[in-house]
């Protein structure tokens, strides 16, 4: 039975037939609602998402009580804390839903059995990292390293465009680095 899982592996890199009927059971369907904590920051991570719908937030919780949005992902991405997942240390960061979500998920144990069982998913794995963690963090440090609020602010609704119906604007600010008052004039085209 075709899944909407089987593209989202394949367009990571292509396993054959064989390899995929192994690798496709390995995740488990979930539905989350909004609200629901995916990974609280202290806890190891566990898990790698696929979610299909949806979107969360990755934030973390400074000395002072304070949230600082440092990632979204929306509807068909990958989620996971990668440094928790790979290290097996406690992660820094929380990871939250924000919208009623769904998700196909595979734990590190199946990954691990995987890797030693087939060289192909190995390669797959290494896709993975490479596409969905090497980029977008290298590509959030040269955002906010290069662009001022305006050009990060532009950069996102180009990516999302549909973010800020989707997110506060609360948390789409702390994770430009800037105040609301600030996004508001951005938006206004008042900056």
């Amino acid at each position: 039975m075709k899944t909407d899982l089987e593209p989202f592996i394949l367009s990571i890199n292509n396993l054959d037939e064989t390899i995929l009927q192994d690798v496709t059971p390995a995740f488990r369907h979930y539905e989350y609602p909004k609200g629901y904590f995916l990974l609280k920051a202290g806890k190891v991570c566990d898990q790698l998402w696929f979610m299909t719908k949806g979107c969360v937030r990755y934030f973390y919780t400074d000395e002072n009580g304070k949230e600082a949005n440092t990632w979204f992902s929306l509807d068909e991405q990958i989620v996971t804390d990668t440094i928790s997942f790979v290290t097996r240390k406690p992660a820094q960061e929380s990871i939250q839903v924000v919208e009623d979500a769904s998700f196909y998920a595979i734990d590190c144990e199946a990954i691990q059995r995987l890797l030693k069982k087939h060289h192909a998913f190995a390669l797959w794995y290494i896709k993975l990292v490479e596409k969905h963690y090497i980029e977008q963090v290298e590509d959030r440090i040269a955002d906010l390293q290069f662009l001022d609020a305006k050009q990060r602010y532009e950069k996102l609704t180009t990516l999302y465009p549909s973010i800020t119906n989707r997110i506060s604007l609360g948390h789409i600010a702390s994770y430009l680095n800037i105040t609301q008052e600030t996004l508001s004039r951005i938006r206004s085209g008042k900056l």
